[in-house]
């Protein structure tokens, strides 16, 4: 399964409310005023030059891209607002990733986007982004409500003539997921809830037209609300792209320090030891991205991780991870299609099986993505997702399958 605790890591209590009025309050709180905040800014800050907005490629390569650049020349701005709204039904025949008691259930899944960017001078770029995603699932009671709230503030300052950009990005991150953990012994779900703060100062510079190395610093501390697992996370990451004419590639080295306040060390055996557990995780990740620009064939990306963590006690979590994902969409017709394809495999150092064997799993995860254009601004789309682990301990071996249907509006 994809979360997975000690025993003793799960807090006690009494009878919790409904996650449904729960998923209720936080959820009609958080879209009413998002979507307050976004028409209010569409209304009262307005673009100058509606004709020179960015379009969606942009937006996107601005947001989502690993280091930072300057938006592209056009006539000065003040305000680019970009608004996402999704809503659809599904159906999942293992929804809580259980490894034994698996359960079907549908569900309604709802999701707000909201993209703003800010110009003042030509040497700043600044923007926020806020994301809401929610599921409220028929046949769990007790724990029919997943969501996940995201919101990014990124402010950056190249000066005039130089090939320094100087920035910062604050996130923040509530995550609410229900999980079996029939194998722990305990009733076979519970919901796993936490909210995650980071603070990303960094430093870019540009080696030449097409070549940008960047450092950053992580700093993030990670509360959870229903298992003593809270933690705080330092780190730095060394970033290398290059976007020459043949296909973009980007390297990015990263060291992440992770200590806990409450989560003991552990032994190979898996039993407790004096102290607080601290980690120290190395990642190392090669990604190539390449738009075809063909008439059915667009844009191609794959990406392969390498992933070592050791821990200061007796080796229980250490382990070594090498992934690798693809993802290809096509242009047929009036569709767009999205496919996705990712497969990892995890060996553990010293940590045992029941039967003895050192502790490994593998993994496979799949996706179909599939968009057509309704009306002006109106999309339906289909999406099928699927998650299977392989292990040689049976406690982690599962699948998971979620097929939803639903229209995008953006405006």
């Amino acid at each position: 399964m994809p979360y997975s605790l000690p025993v003793q890591n799960i807090k006690r209590g009494g009878p919790r409310p409904s996650r449904f009025s729960a998923l209720v309050r936080y959820q009609k709180t958080f879209l009413t005023t998002l979507a307050l905040l976004l028409f209010s800014a569409q209304i009262n800050l307005k673009a100058e030059d509606e004709s020179n907005l960015y379009s969606d490629e942009e937006l996107y390569e601005m947001l989502f891209r690993d280091t930072p650049a300057e938006p592209p020349n056009k006539k000065k701005i003040k305000w680019t607002p970009s608004y996402t709204f999704e809503t659809g039904v599904g159906f999942s025949d293992n929804p809580l990733y259980g490894p034994f008691v698996q359960e079907e259930a549908t569900f309604w899944e709802n999701s707000l986007e909201g993209f703003y960017l800010i110009e003042s001078r030509p040497e700043f770029f600044t923007y926020l982004y806020l994301y809401g995603e929610g599921k409220i699932y028929e046949e769990l009671p007790e724990h029919n409500t997943n969501s996940i709230y995201l919101g990014q503030f990124e402010h950056a300052y190249t000066p005039s003539g130089s090939s320094h950009t100087y920035g910062f990005r604050i996130r923040y991150t509530y995550y609410n997921q229900a999980f079996d953990f029939s194998e722990l012994g305990l009733p076979y779900s519970l919901s796993v809830t936490s909210d995650k703060s980071e603070i990303i100062p960094y430093l870019s510079h540009n080696i030449s037209n097409n070549i940008t190395v960047t450092m950053e610093i992580l700093l993030a501390n990670e509360d959870f609300k229903s298992i003593t697992d809270d933690n705080e996370d330092v780190g730095i990451s060394l970033i290398l792209k290059g976007s020459p004419d043949i296909l973009n590639w980007k390297f990015q080295s990263e060291y992440i320090e992770k200590k806990y306040q409450e989560r003991s060390k552990r032994d190979w055996n898996g039993n407790n030891m004096e102290g607080i557990l601290k980690t120290e995780k190395v990642n190392i990740a090669l990604t190539f991205e390449k738009d075809l620009e063909q008439k059915s064939l667009r844009n191609s990306k794959a990406k392969l991780l390498w992933t070592n963590l050791q821990d200061d006690g007796g080796g229980y979590y250490d382990y070594e991870k090498l992934s690798l994902s693809i993802r290809q969409e096509f242009k047929v017709s009036t569709y767009e299609i999205e496919l996705a394809l990712g497969a990892a495999q995890t060996k553990y150092d010293r940590r045992l099986t029941d039967a003895g064997e050192i502790f490994k799993r593998d993994s496979l995860t799949s996706g179909v993505s599939v968009t057509r254009n309704i009306s002006e601004n109106i999309d339906g789309y289909f999406r099928w997702s699927r998650e299977e682990d392989f292990s040689n301990a049976r406690d982690y071996e599962y699948s998971s399958n979620f097929w939803s249907i639903g229209v995008a509006w953006e405006i």
